[in-house]
């Protein structure tokens, strides 16, 4: 047996709408800057190349000697944004 509990932070967005005093002075009604990132973080026993939501799962999947499931899965990628929204 094998614990495969995890937890993860897959979305994180972050955002500051600045203060209408300051965008009017511009002729802007509503001006939000924000950060996003997607797949920041997985805290899991398992080594760093399972995906523990997937595993045991996908075409060929069978299992070594260590428990593990051989199955072929692409692993997770980090995805950064960054923007803003501009109402005039």
């Amino acid at each position: 047996m094998q614990n495969a509990a995890y937890i993860r932070l897959k979305n994180l967005q972050i955002g500051y709408t600045l203060p209408a005093q300051l965008t009017k002075k511009i002729g802007i009604s509503n001006l939000r800057v924000f950060f996003s990132g997607e797949n920041l973080l997985t805290f899991s026993p398992l080594p760093d190349s399972f995906d523990p939501e997937v595993l045991g799962t996908g075409y060929g999947a069978t299992w070594n000697q260590e428990g593990y499931s051989t199955a072929k899965t692409h692993p997770l990628s980090q995805t950064f944004s960054t923007g803003f929204s501009v109402n005039f």
